[in-house]
């Protein structure tokens, strides 16, 4: 059994396959050698037969020469009678009169009848054209023809002598079948497992398991394709290393487009997204009060869990700019109900500040603000040749860098425009008409809060999950407990 694309499907091994094979071949060459000496051993025993017939038959012919003269049926008769008394084999002789043009059967004549009065005799024994075994010949006497003799030979010795051929050659050909599948089952089995494990293998690389490595044994073209396949197995466990390695530092969509077109070809475009943006609460007194040792481990500490997060709401992590980390949704991972899933990645990166509980030196706990904003922005590969970045800028990621200035730790900050994209479940609490850099008008801003607890249980287990894929029991205990 086979299992492709999760579908069971009935498959004939290779090794049933050339047993198969092997007994049809088998059968049809001893069939065909039966033939053949079935053929030969007919031919040499009525070649005997017919040296025996000659005998038989001259010697009959001329017992039957002086009552053909005298014309005496009864002495012919009587010669016949005794011949087939003494010649077992004999089922019937044909006795022609050439002086009354009448002839004489004695015996079973096969059917032949017609033939053995049209038939034309001569002076040696010669063999009838006949399905049945008769041998005649023309009695003459001083050159003179006076009658004819035909003599049928049983074929009971040949039946039992081709009959004793078959049984012996159908025993040969079972013995030679028998031991011929057993050893090429044996041997197509020792080349089916190679086989089998490459499969296997396959199936297991297909799945995404790159550690395969089949155990090479032998020279020849299985143990070739099995090194192939090693090497092949090493190129694509090098590639996506390098994949995962490219994939902390650039765009998802450009690491896949190199991989697996060979170039990217990124299109330049307008593209409704929402742009989340976090940054650290009074960083610049932390990052003086601490040692960079210890800031850049807290820093990679709440990335690691705000990236788990954002990856969870099938969000991107852009960029990571000093102590603030940048998150598009909606590009490149497309995602209709983007608004919403940007907002639970906010709620979920400020509750994941307080499950993780870094403290300060003064004692407080290091929070995050997070702010977020939706509209057009544009798509596309920013900077020089030498060196671009496939981002995404316009007013929309200002304003969402502005929302992040307006919070505090803790709180998720929107414009009433973006919120107006969220259902019941989400509430608004506002902070006043807000002057924000770079926009002429007023924009009314607020903290967007959950008003649906099956949305807060949502925002609990992507924060639960968050922390369970990146932090090892130890560290936790190190950075504080999670519930």
């Amino acid at each position: 059994m086979s299992k492709v694309e999760g579908k069971t499907s009935r498959r004939l091994q290779i090794r049933w396959r050339w047993t198969f094979m092997v007994e049809f071949a088998v059968i049809m060459t001893v069939a065909s050698l039966m033939m053949i000496i079935l053929n030969v051993e007919r031919d040499a025993w009525l070649n005997n037969q017919e040296k025996q017939a000659k005998v038989s038959v001259n010697r009959l012919a001329e017992a039957l020469k002086l009552p053909l003269l005298s014309g005496s049926e009864a002495e012919v008769g009587a010669i016949i009678h005794s011949f087939m008394e003494t010649e077992k084999a004999v089922l019937a002789v044909s006795v022609h009169f050439a002086h009354s043009k009448q002839g004489k059967i004695f015996g079973d004549e096969g059917g032949d009848r017609m033939l053995l009065n049209h038939q034309a005799y001569t002076a040696t024994v010669l063999r009838l054209k006949s399905e049945n075994l008769w041998f005649a010949k023309r009695i003459q006497y001083a050159n003179t023809s006076i009658g004819d003799v035909a003599v049928r030979y049983s074929q009971t010795a040949w039946a039992l002598l081709s009959q004793r051929i078959l049984h012996q050659m159908l025993l040969a050909a079972i013995v030679v079948v028998l031991l011929s599948s057993l050893l090429i089952y044996w041997i197509a089995g020792q080349i089916s497992k190679p086989m089998e494990a490459l499969a296997d293998a396959a199936s297991r690389v297909a799945g995404g398991d790159y550690q395969v490595q089949l155990t090479v044994k032998g020279n020849d073209e299985v143990s070739d394709a099995m090194s192939q396949f090693n090497q092949m197995v090493m190129e694509l466990a090098h590639k996506e290393k390098m994949r995962d390695t490219f994939g902390k530092y650039l765009n998802p969509k450009l690491v896949s487009e190199v991989f697996e077109h060979g170039s990217a070809k990124m299109d330049n475009h307008r593209q409704v997204v929402t742009v989340i943006f976090a940054d650290m609460v009074g960083f610049t007194s932390f990052s003086e009060s601490a040692t960079p040792e210890y800031v850049v481990d807290v820093l990679n500490k709440h990335f690691e869990v705000f990236h788990r997060i954002i990856d969870y709401f099938t969000g991107n992590v852009d960029k990571y700019i000093g102590d603030a980390v940048m998150a598009v949704f909606n590009h490149p991972k497309e995602n209709e109900h983007h608004v919403e899933y940007a907002v639970l990645a906010a709620l979920a990166m400020a509750k994941a500040c307080e499950h993780l509980g870094v403290l300060r030196q003064n004692g407080e706990k290091i929070s995050f603000r997070v702010g977020l904003n939706c509209g057009d922005a544009i798509v596309g590969s920013i900077g020089a040749n030498e060196r671009l970045e496939y981002t995404v800028i316009g007013d929309t990621v200002n304003i969402a860098s502005r929302m992040c200035g307006l919070g505090e730790g803790g709180e998720v900050i929107l414009s009433h425009a973006t919120f107006e994209a969220l259902d019941e479940r989400f509430g608004f609490e506002t902070l006043g008409m807000k002057k924000v850099k770079g926009v002429t008008d007023l924009l009314e801003c607020g903290r967007v809060v959950v008003q649906d607890q099956a949305v807060q249980e949502k925002i609990d287990a992507a924060v639960g999950l968050a922390f369970d894929l990146t932090l090892p029991v130890a560290l936790r205990a190190q950075i504080g407990e999670v519930t």
